[in-house]
């Protein structure tokens, strides 16, 4: 059986690349992504690392000019999403993320309350003491607990997030390729940085607007955890002129069969690299929960190992067929 160049890249990419924090960790993700455009046609001339050393280095195939671009982030995340994945199939990302903070304070509270029931029953200044350094001692573990977790424990497996983007936009590169027209209308971008501020795409949308001004309402089209879900979130800026995009696009999608849903990118929600860029729109797949609001499965845990290359091949020959019409 031949395997499509998407899963040749994907069995490389979970064999070898799923970790990518460090600049150790990236390059050879980098090399192996380069060597696979190649295979379909692009050359070294056609590729290029556009540097800053606060955006990281971000893949760039194809004219930073173009018309179109297909991108995606390519840095993972630590393994920080365990407080509210248990509540996210029940009430969505949003809630889940406010009851698990609520839990931690919750906690962080009962480690002092031994120290408030003495000081209420006013025991001896000693035993009072003693209570009052086990809640500090038990609030900072749970504390470093999170911050660890938050900072230094690289999450083992990160198949949707965000490895299931740069697989879409490297298979919208396949077939685009084997399009003159379109090839010329197109570039495709991995960004640096997503995971801790949206700084590589950030990098790349000042660094194109003053090379190419003029050229900075160009379409961006960011695909972000896009292998797990039935739901299909269209999401952008509330700007005028990335409003417009994404109302067309998402009835173009609900034509071809996904089931779209619109939503506004905020500081709590759907904000991924394509809030950078004018008339950028954020796709991802997400699961509508028990109580209604929608959620993505397992990111940022170890459990993210799921990766449907169906559903990336699918979405991504649409959105080749919404660029050509």
């Amino acid at each position: 059986m031949i395997r499509s160049n998407v899963a040749k890249l994907a069995d490389a990419i979970f064999a070898k690349f799923e970790i990518r924090t460090k600049r150790k960790e990236k390059e050879p993700f980098i090399k192996c992504v380069k060597e696979s455009f190649q295979e379909i046609g692009y050359t070294d001339a056609e590729m290029m690392m556009q540097k800053s050393r606060l955006g990281g280095s971000n893949l760039v195939v194809g004219k930073p000019d173009a018309e179109i671009i297909f991108t995606a982030h390519y840095d993972t995340p630590m393994r920080n999403g365990k407080m509210a994945m248990p509540f996210s199939s029940v009430v969505g990302k949003i809630p889940a993320t406010l009851l698990g903070t609520v839990i931690i304070g919750i906690l962080i509270a009962i480690s002092y309350a031994p120290g408030i029931v003495v000081n209420a029953l006013d025991m001896d200044v000693d035993e009072a003491l003693i209570f009052h350094i086990i809640g500090l001692v038990l609030s900072l573990l749970i504390i470093a607990y999170l911050f660890i977790n938050l900072f230094f424990i690289k999450n083992p497996h990160n198949h949707n997030d965000n490895t299931s983007g740069c697989l879409g936009v490297y298979n919208v590169a396949t077939i685009v390729s084997k399009n003159s027209e379109l090839r010329e209308k197109c570039a495709f971008v991995l960004f640096d940085r997503e995971e801790v501020g949206l700084l590589g795409s950030s990098a790349f949308a000042k660094w194109r607007k003053k090379l190419y001004p003029g050229k900075e309402n160009s379409l961006v089209i960011n695909l972000d955890c896009i292998a797990v879900g039935d739901v299909l979130v269209v999401a952008s800026r509330k700007k005028d002129i990335a409003v417009e995009e994404r109302e067309k696009l998402a009835g173009f999608l609900q034509e071809e069969g996904f089931d779209t849903a619109q939503k506004n990118s905020q500081m709590y929600g759907y904000l991924s690299d394509h809030a950078n860029f004018p008339k950028g729109v954020m796709l991802a797949f997400l699961k509508r929960s028990k109580l209604g609001p929608l959620y993505i499965p397992n990111i940022h845990t170890a459990k993210d190992k799921v990766c449907d290359l169906e559903q990336i091949e699918k979405l991504s020959e649409a959105l080749v067929k919404y660029i050509t019409v």
